[in-house]
């Protein structure tokens, strides 16, 4: 189910220069979109957490891969306002994937492989867009990109079905009595809640700053690599689609292998800082790349970029897990979320709004490099030792 909401959130900058062309809009306007993307996802945290445990995790989920087809659907009008609210559902539909998966694991991970476990999870997000990036391309040169929404809608909605037998074991904790509100939908005063859950620790909020400025990257790269590549550096759709499957192949195993060094060296926030720094570089060669390039070093490029920048997300989830007190971990981790989704939302709006400012992508790219480092800066501030107490079984 995460995949498939990681899924549903990769369409969009996989087809990115057909939906704006189909729109008539210019195509830097797809980082607004990616933007739009986390906007649905935030909105989702702050105003439906009575859905996990009403629901049920599994349930949840499900309600999320709906919506998100329904913003599929949506799509297939192809005018501009179409598409922004398709982002926004498709990003609100995203939205149970964290907390409901955080809920779950901290319940019957095991405490010596939390990392590795929380990162697996994590996994399921580059895997699909790893499938994006392999399958759409092909869809789209098949039917279009109205096909390739369609067929995309129908996976996704049948994959959706088949997990229903599973529902009765994993939701059985759910609490049927609990009322949902849907008037939070539209309550303002729901952003007070991240602020009041995070509070005014220290550790949570250096923490929770150091994902913002990875989301910033991430979020930037992811939204615009295909765009790039094509426009600036002169690849076909399914070349570039095919380095942007490979960023998330290699980010999938990227996320397994991160949980398991930060579990050998009992210390996630060591792992994140090395990772901060890899994307730093690694962003810099992507500023530097040029269309006479061969295409071999821009599949390697992207490869090593999968695992720099996108593989953080499950140690961060692990790192705070173990920053936060007993019995509010979900609590924490959906405050988080919501700010990490801050820097979904601003990177790929500031730099598609950049862009469309006459500012170059290399520019763009090189500015975005330095990001990363702020993130470790963050990490480097939090009091005590890299290394964590081995937790009880």
């Amino acid at each position: 189910m995460q995949t498939l909401t990681a899924f549903l959130t990769r369409i969009f900058p996989v087809i990115g220069p057909a939906l704006t062309d189909a729109a008539q809009v210019p195509a830097e306007y797809i980082g607004y979109l990616a933007a739009l993307n986390s906007v649905g996802t935030m909105w989702y945290l702050l105003a439906a957490g009575d859905w996990l445990p009403r629901l049920g995790p599994l349930r949840a989920l499900q309600l999320g891969t709906i919506v998100g087809i329904a913003g599929l659907v949506l799509a297939l009008f192809g005018s501009w306002w179409a598409l922004v609210v398709a982002s926004v559902l498709i990003g609100f539909g995203y939205g149970p994937s964290p907390t409901a998966g955080s809920e779950v694991l901290m319940q019957y991970a095991p405490a010596r492989h939390r990392s590795l476990v929380f990162s697996i999870k994590q996994s399921g997000v580059p895997l699909g867009g790893a499938i994006a990036g392999m399958l759409i391309p092909l869809l789209f040169d098949a039917y279009g990109w109205r096909g390739a929404c369609i067929g995309s809608a129908l996976l996704v909605l049948a994959l959706t079905v088949l997990v229903q037998p599973l529902r009765g074991s994993i939701d059985r904790t759910r609490d049927a009595a609990r009322p949902l509100r849907l008037a939070r939908l539209i309550d303002p005063r729901m952003v007070r809640t991240p602020l009041q859950s995070l509070g005014s620790d220290r550790a949570l909020l250096l923490c929770t700053a150091s994902s913002v400025c990875f989301a910033i990257v991430q979020g930037s790269l992811l939204a615009f690599f295909v765009t790039y590549a094509t426009l600036r550096l002169d690849m076909s759709l399914a070349a570039a689609g095919a380095a942007f499957a490979l960023m998330q192949v290699t980010g999938t195993g990227g996320r397994v292998f991160a949980g398991w060094a930060a579990d050998r060296a009992h210390s996630p926030r060591l792992v994140l800082v090395a990772l901060g720094l890899a994307s730093a570089a690694t962003i810099a060669s992507i500023a530097a790349m040029r269309p006479t390039w061969p295409g071999w070093t821009v599949q390697a490029i992207a490869a090593v970029a999968g695992i720099a920048s996108t593989s953080w997300n499950g140690v961060f989830m692990a790192e705070l897990s173990e920053l936060a007190p007993r019995g509010r971990v979900g609590e924490i981790a959906a405050a988080a979320t919501f700010f990490t989704f801050i820097g979904y939302v601003v990177g790929p709006a500031t730099f598609g709004w950049a862009l469309t400012h006459q500012v170059s992508y290399a520019f763009a790219f090189a500015v975005l490099a330095v990001i990363p480092l702020l993130g470790v800066g963050a990490l480097a501030r939090i009091r005590g030792p890299y290394a964590r107490a081995r937790s009880a079984e």
